[in-house]
């Protein structure tokens, strides 16, 4: 079942409760994140039981959730996820964007995204963060793979700076093992990704929380892989009219994570010892 065949078995009921209005309006701004819900997390964002959506599926000619996504896991298989299939679908629909127009048009693109990240985030979310990455008796672990890598590496060139124990782990699964040997329940782990998902970081995620560590994640989609898991959890926006998705909210996210950390009262020798170390390998020229 693709989306608009979701939306027209609804609009052919006859009639809907509160509860069936919900979870039709939740399914139709989340639809292809579905099928990585799990039921229990589903139900709690929506606000409704497990009984109320298994009666809204029955009346879509679903025996459950579960046959439920797998149609529309199998439907979504088919549609334009990565940048090659991105690339032939703007080679046979031109797009409409002139090279004079691109960069205003990029700009909108990008505030649009910011502005969207921003006013969705929870002041409370963030606090809690930042408790977590402050807290020195453990390490701070920060993951990306793919585009998310840059976003990771950024964060830990910045965090260096401002606590020990910051580790940058490679989404390389022949030494993953190796770097994670010494985890421990006091450790933080930071994982940043994206749709679609990198199958290593769901797993460090999910092995994280099983340990006893805490995870915090930032990803493009409130449905997910890593929601069961994690402690935190943080939606950007990464709408982009191109072959690639714009990453600039997470960008600004990442941002406020160190200007947070800044607030650490223990950064004045770390500074000094950093740019002395600088000064030692000449790593920059006057």
């Amino acid at each position: 079942m693709n989306k608009q065949e979701f939306i027209s078995a609804v609009n052919k009921f006859d009639s809907y409760t509160a509860a069936e209005k919900r979870i039709a309006a939740y399914f139709m701004d989340h639809y292809t994140m579905l099928p990585f819900a799990k039921i229990d997390e589903l139900c709690k964002q929506i606000g409704v039981g497990k009984a109320t959506l298994g009666r809204f599926l029955q009346r879509l000619g679903f025996s459950g959730f579960i046959q439920f996504k797998k149609e529309v896991s199998d439907d979504l298989a088919q549609t334009l996820t990565t940048p090659i299939e991105r690339y032939e679908y703007h080679t046979h629909e031109p797009s409409q964007d002139t090279i004079e127009g691109l960069l205003a048009n990029h700009y909108q693109e990008t505030i649009d995204n910011v502005d969207k990240t921003f006013n969705g985030l929870s002041e409370q979310d963030f606090k809690s963060a930042m408790k977590l990455m402050r807290h020195t008796t453990g390490k701070l672990y920060v993951m990306g793979s793919a585009s998310s890598e840059a976003l990771a590496t950024y964060f830990y060139l910045l965090a260096r700076y401002l606590r020990k124990d910051v580790v940058l782990l490679k989404a390389d699964i022949s030494t993953l093992p190796h770097q994670l040997v010494d985890v421990s329940k006091d450790d933080v782990l930071l994982a940043i990704s994206y749709h679609r998902y990198s199958s290593i970081t769901i797993k460090l995620v999910r092995w994280f929380h099983e340990c006893g560590g805490h995870n915090i994640l930032v990803t493009d989609q409130p449905v997910n892989p890593f929601v069961s898991y994690c402690d935190v959890q943080f939606i950007v926006e990464s709408a982009g009219r191109g072959f690639f998705n714009n990453r600039a909210a997470g960008f600004a996210l990442i941002e406020a994570f160190i200007k947070g950390l800044s607030l650490h009262q223990e950064k004045d020798n770390r500074f000094k010892r950093i740019e002395g170390l600088f000064d030692e390998f000449s790593v920059f020229k006057s």
